[in-house]
């Protein structure tokens, strides 16, 4: 009898030492909505307007219509955007960041240079976000765009000075953090 106690004694730690969960890789994965820059996580800029997230071809059409089959042709998995509203030079603008799981770098990288996204003409940012990076300027507003890994970046704000392009950047630097 006593050997039969000593047995169930020792299934019981054995039951309990082997039931402690692992951290799984899964545990470690972030969703697409957490690469976007926080409510305030940039001092004067929250929330505003749309707000999206896309988790296949049919829905992305359904946000940015013709546009979507660019990012379709270079492997689309998913996208997320967030508007943003902030004040610059006393007056109110809005920034829209729009992040998109292109599934490889590879892929992430012929979206950055495709020209159907009327980027041709844009200026690279040396050393600035991503594996590589950069703006235009259209007169009234700008765009900044980057990919790292698999995803491609774009941001556009409404406005068009220095200050605004330094706040993009402040926007892209975020969301570069969070993907390395």
């Amino acid at each position: 009898m006593k050997k039969y106690i000593a047995f169930i004694g020792l299934l019981v730690c054995l039951f309990v030492a082997c039931d402690k969960k692992e951290p799984t890789k899964n545990e470690d994965l972030v969703t697409i909505e957490d690469l976007l820059v926080k409510n305030n996580e940039i001092t004067g800029w929250t929330y505003s307007g749309e707000s999206w997230v896309a988790n296949n071809i049919s829905e992305l059409t359904n946000y940015i219509n013709g546009e979507a089959e660019i990012y379709n042709r270079h492997g689309f998995l998913e996208a997320a955007r967030q508007t943003y509203a902030g004040k610059i030079d006393n007056g109110n603008r809005s920034i829209k960041l729009t992040i998109y799981n292109q599934q490889t770098e590879s892929n992430a990288r012929d979206v950055y240079n495709d020209e159907d996204l009327g980027m041709s003409a844009a200026i690279t940012w040396q050393n600035g976000a991503g594996s590589a990076a950069h703006t235009i300027r259209f007169g009234l507003s700008q765009a900044l765009t980057f990919y790292r890994k698999q995803y491609y970046v774009h941001l556009d704000i409404n406005y068009d000075t220095d200050e605004s392009l330094t706040i993009l950047k402040q926007f892209a630097l975020n969301v570069d953090g969070k993907l390395k």
